[in-house]
């Protein structure tokens, strides 16, 4: 959420000689290291000071992957063409989904076999695999030319910030940044605890939430194939009455009595409408970005979405507490339909 703060001395390195793939080495490389001590010193040591290492090895590794996100953002605005950024982010969202099933459920399920201090040692093992990989394209490993940069302002700090705010149009993208996902902020965070209300057990949760998210990863490629088709404008629009109409559909499966079946219709529904949301949204986010300070711009508004995200959670389980749960999915739903209606009445005879 904070990484926005030092995205602008990432992106002026990059202008400065700085090459995206000497950012991956060096953050990827300690991040393996430290999984790597966090292995050796457990993952719940005995005494109070050990256990606030670990935490702040934890929280070290965030850090660090955090900065990786600015480096790998950036270099994905400035490299990819416009038409070809819904495919792009239905990569991203994908591997973003695929990564938490393997680094949470999977890691979880390893654990069975494995002391857990040694299954860390897979994702640090993936770290350092995948640099070799990536290390393989000459792109990553080429400086930018400041002759293509032509407004960089030299990396001017001031210029990262104001400019990008002074872009025609951009309070409004950026009040669309924030409300564009309130429906799913609202109300998907209060889907388990909905579930374990109903009588669930933590095993059936988990396996319907794996089951979902799969379904997640058919939806991040039909928001690439939607964009590709139709539009960012249109797209967004579509994405975005999808996911609030699937949410205040979890309605019909607020009832304990309700159908398992029907929970999972509802859930498969509402995930292939976040996963083609999503990746239309970053799509959206990557076309407003500057190409001199691209990592700076998309991180700007990652955070800002970030933030949005996590107050409107909080919103939804005070309205849930208050007024149950249909009263919360449906609210969510209807905030959903109203930001995407304010968007589409903006672009509906000028981009539409």
């Amino acid at each position: 959420m904070l990484k926005a703060f030092w995205a602008p001395f990432v992106d002026r390195s990059l202008m400065h000689g700085q090459t995206p793939f000497s950012w991956m080495l060096r953050l990827q490389l300690t991040a393996a290291l430290l999984l790597i001590v966090l292995a050796w010193l457990g993952l719940v040591p005995g005494s109070a000071s050990g256990l606030a290492v670990a935490a702040l090895l934890v929280m070290t590794i965030n850090l660090l992957m955090a900065t990786q996100d600015i480096v790998t953002d950036g270099l994905a605005v400035r490299r990819i063409a416009p038409h070809w950024r819904g495919l792009a982010n239905t990569i991203q969202v994908a591997g973003y989904k695929v990564g938490m099933l393997a680094g949470g459920s999977l890691l979880l399920i390893v654990t069975g076999y494995l002391e857990a201090e040694t299954a860390l040692l897979l994702p640090a093992l993936l770290l350092v695999a995948l640099l070799f990989v990536v290390g393989r394209f000459r792109g990553v490993r080429k400086p930018l030319s400041l002759d293509a940069l032509p407004d960089s302002g030299n990396g001017n700090l001031r210029t990262a910030f104001i400019a990008f705010w002074r872009q025609p149009g951009m309070a409004f993208w950026l009040l669309m940044v924030i409300g564009y996902k309130v429906a799913d902020a609202m109300g998907s965070g209060m889907i388990r605890p909905m579930l374990s209300d109903a009588g669930w057990t933590s095993q059936a949760i988990g396996t319907f939430t794996l089951i979902t998210t799969l379904a997640g990863l058919i939806g991040a490629a039909l928001g690439g194939w939607l964009y590709t088709l139709m539009g960012g404008h249109r797209a967004l629009i579509l994405a975005g009455i999808a996911q609030s109409l699937t949410i205040m559909a979890w309605v019909l499966a607020a009832e304990p009595t309700v159908e398992i079946s029907t929970v999972y219709a509802v859930g498969l529904a509402e995930q292939l409408a976040d996963g083609a949301s999503t990746v239309v949204l970053f799509a959206m986010m990557m076309n407003v970005c500057r190409r001199q300070w691209a990592g700076t711009d998309f991180t700007v508004q990652a955070s800002i979405q970030v933030v949005a995200a996590g107050v409107f959670g909080v919103l939804g389980g005070m309205i849930a507490d208050l007024g149950g749960y249909p009263v919360l999915m449906i609210t969510a739903g209807l905030s959903g339909l109203g930001v995407v209606g304010v968007y589409a009445h903006r672009v509906i005879g000028r981009s539409i």
